[in-house]
Formats: C-alpha cells, structure tokens, sequence
C-alpha cells in the first residue's frame, strides 16, 4: 500500500472510531507497524475513560470470508500479548458472513457503508445497515441452490470427514466440475478449508447449518394434504415401511411425526408429513389416502430436490429423513417446531 493511501485512509480511520467511540482521545496513529515479525496497517493508541487501549487495524480491498477468516487469525496472533490490544478490520463493505466470523472471534470491523462490530471490557457496539441484496443474493444462489444443498447435506450428515472432489461429487451425485465450483464458493465464505492431498473439509458447521436454516423454506416442496382413517401411528407407519418396501421407492418422515422416531421430545401430534418418491396416486391408493376439503392429518410432499432422501434413517423399521433435513423442516415449523429442532440438534447432531 501506497503512503499516500495510508495516509487517507489513516483520517478515514480516525473518523470512522471517533464516530463509533466520541470520548475516545486518540493519541496517535502509525502506519505500517511491525509487531511480532508481522506488518499490521495501522496501529492506533488512544484514551477511553481513562484507560489507554491499543487498537490494533489491518485495511483489506478485498473482504471475502475467506480473507477476512485468515486475517482474524493473524490479528488475534499479533494482539495476543499485548495488554489491553483491540484488534478491527476495516474494509469497503463486510458482508453478513464475515460479520460472523469477525463476532465469532471477538474481533472488530469498521466498513464504509456504515456497519460495524467493536466488542471489548464493557464497550458493545454492534451497527447492520441494509445488506447488499445482490451480494447477498448471488450467495444463497451459489451455495443453497437444489443441486448445491446435495453437496452441504453430505459434508454436514459426515461432519469431520475429509473429501477428494470426485468422492464428494459422487456422493452428492452431482458432477465433478459443479462440486468444484461449490466448493469454491464455500470456501471463500469460510465455511470450508482446504488441505493440499488431504481434500475439504467443513471448517465451522454450526455457521453452515445455520445460515441454510435462515434462508430454508419448506413450502419450496410440493405438498398435497389428504386425510388416513387409520388412528394407530404404529400401524400405520409399518404400513408406510411395508408399501416403500414393496414399492422399491424412497420415503421418509418429517416433522413432528418424523422426530417422534429418531428424538421425541413433543409428546403429541396430530399430522404425518411423509416425502415420497414416486406416482402420487399410487402412495395414495396403497396408504388408503382419501382427499378431503378440510381437516387434513396426512400430508404426501414431493421434495424440492432427491437430495432431501440422502440419510434416511430408519428406526424400528421406520424411514425418517436425515437428521439435517429433519432439523431444517422444523426449524420453522409453527407448532412448537424450534424446540423440537433445538432438541434434536443437541441430541443427534452436536454442532
């Protein structure tokens, strides 16, 4: 970086913390510093309340997860002794992604557009103005497109394994080239690492499941309500198993009827929400579906994708969708469906 840019973003600098911090005194300001064999951008000391404090601030062009992820590490490095050191990035604009990662590590921002994030002794300054839409967007298209989520769902159903390109395409039962590219834009919203010869790998899971859980929407499936007269679950769910069996097709419980399987926690439901493979007609005749024009209790659900059938568990002869799957359907779910969520991913998924 050009002196001449490190001094217009140094009063671009002391604007922007005198906005955040107005008692602030800065009492100086360098640029290019070198601690612990590392060049920080600008090292910035001022008083606050008495209290003299070290903010430490690198300027990144480019604030992709990715870079900012590798920045936090070098920041939290250099500030690990010296007393009472802040570390912050500044950049143009810091996307949602990156305010996570920089929240998740106790390490401030400062963008240009107006966010920002500093967090240390008792000061909590936590500013989100309107998102990028685009940005934003281009993002969810990339990652949590149908095909893409067949990717996300097989690195979070195994968790800490490592993946070659062509095991993971195959697995996901994508192409090579898609996966790849997939995988690009993971690891540039630092979802995901990369090892040369050792392949990929989820970096921060809890971040990956959550941001799919944010955008999911379970009426993106096709969904035809019809009504059982069977009032026996058991039976009726052995009835299920046998006509997927007989049937050679897939199918899988969701929702409060599929938890009941795998982590009751709600003690009652009324309705039974199955995915199928397959002719609608034909689950309809074997199952004894009758349509009704209210009161539905049994709803056949075409998936959005085949992906959602990767998993499938099944529990005393019970198919039940994967536990991800499972817990992004009821996430939302109105009737109590966050706590039963909450409890099957302390329970089954861990992360």
């Amino acid at each position: 970086m050009k002196t001449r840019e490190l001094k217009n973003n140094s009063l671009i600098l002391k604007e922007k913390i005198r906005q955040l911090l107005p008692g602030l005194e800065i009492e100086d300001i360098q640029a290019e510093v070198k601690m612990r064999d590392v060049r920080v951008d600008f090292l910035l000391t001022g008083n606050l309340k008495g209290k003299e404090y070290i903010f430490v601030c690198e300027v990144k062009s480019s604030s992709f997860p990715s870079h900012v992820l590798s920045t936090v590490t070098q920041l939290k490095k250099v500030i690990s002794e010296y007393k009472n050191a802040y570390p912050i990035i500044i950049a143009p604009y810091i996307s949602q992604r990156s305010a996570e990662i920089c929240r998740e590590n106790q390490v401030g921002f400062v963008d240009l557009e107006g966010n920002a994030f500093l967090s240390f002794d008792n000061i909590l300054i936590d500013k989100r103005v309107k998102e990028r839409t685009k940005v934003e967007k281009r993002e969810v298209v990339e990652i949590f497109s149908p095909r893409a989520t067949r990717i996300i769902r097989v690195l979070l159903e195994n968790k800490k394994e490592r993946w070659l390109i062509t095991d993971l395409a195959k697995e996901a039962n994508v192409s090579v080239g898609y996966t790849s590219n997939v995988l690009s834009a993971l690891v540039n919203q630092g979802y995901v690492g990369r090892e040369k010869r050792k392949g990929f790998q989820v970096k921060d899971m809890t971040a990956l499941l959550d941001r799919w859980a944010s955008i999911y929407d379970f009426s993106q499936n096709e969904i035809i309500s019809l009504y059982t007269f069977e009032k026996d679950f058991g039976n009726l769910f052995k009835k299920i198993n046998d006509v997927s069996d007989s049937l050679k097709l897939k199918c899988g419980l969701t929702l409060l009827s599929g938890a009941s399987i795998v982590a009751p926690y709600i003690a009652r439901f009324a309705d039974i929400y199955l995915y199928i493979q397959g002719d609608i007609k034909i689950w309809k005749e074997k199952l004894d579906l009758r349509e009704v024009e209210a009161g539905a209790n049994f709803y056949l659900i075409i998936p959005y994708d085949e992906g959602i059938f990767y998993a499938l568990n099944k529990v005393k002869g019970v198919p039940v969708v994967g536990n991800i799957q499972l817990y992004l359907d009821l996430i939302k779910y109105p009737a109590r469906g966050k706590e039963q969520a909450e409890y099957l991913r302390n329970q089954l998924i861990k992360f």
